[in-house]
């Protein structure tokens, strides 16, 4: 069989000739992907088993026993940068620095847990603070996010001895 060439042009004529509607396309902007807006800073922190448990302890403590239902590992967080610059009197405004990496103990092999938190930016600036006045005003430049995390860890068993007890 040969093929033999057809005459569309009738066709081709006829749908020239037809309206087609195009529907009408909107831009919708995307909301973020983070709910954090930027009045809080997301903190990674890093701790040895028996402050997190100490940690989770204050939390649990807070929700259960003062009825606090809001209260989240961020608040307790925020509560021991308060206690530790009330104690150590720190200055405010002073330049980012750079915490030390490493164990407290380069010795020990304790478990290391990490977990993050989001807190107010200004508590993260006066946690900045913190770390100058550790780092800089006492001179412990090997200061690390360990050595912080038991600070502000002792500052809360101090104030709350009977959660510890």
């Amino acid at each position: 069989m040969a093929k033999t060439k057809k005459d569309f042009s009738a066709i081709l004529d006829k749908a020239k000739e037809m309206q087609v509607k195009t529907p009408l396309q909107k831009v919708v902007p995307v909301a973020p992907k983070n709910n954090v807006d930027t009045d809080h800073h997301k903190l990674s922190l890093r701790m040895y088993i028996k402050e997190f448990q100490d940690l989770t302890r204050f939390v649990n403590h807070m929700i259960v026993d003062e009825r606090n239902l809001t209260y989240k590992m961020s608040d307790a967080i925020s509560r021991g940068i308060h206690l530790m610059a009330e104690k150590d009197s720190v200055d405010r405004g002073k330049e980012k620095v750079k915490l030390s990496a490493g164990r407290k103990d380069q010795a020990t092999e304790a478990e290391i847990k990490g977990t993050t938190v989001i807190i107010p930016i200004e508590d993260m600036e006066l946690l900045n603070d913190i770390i100058y006045h550790k780092m800089i005003t006492e001179g412990n430049t090997k200061y690390s996010r360990l050595d912080l995390m038991a600070d502000l860890m002792k500052e809360i068993r101090e104030e709350n001895p009977s959660v510890f007890n």
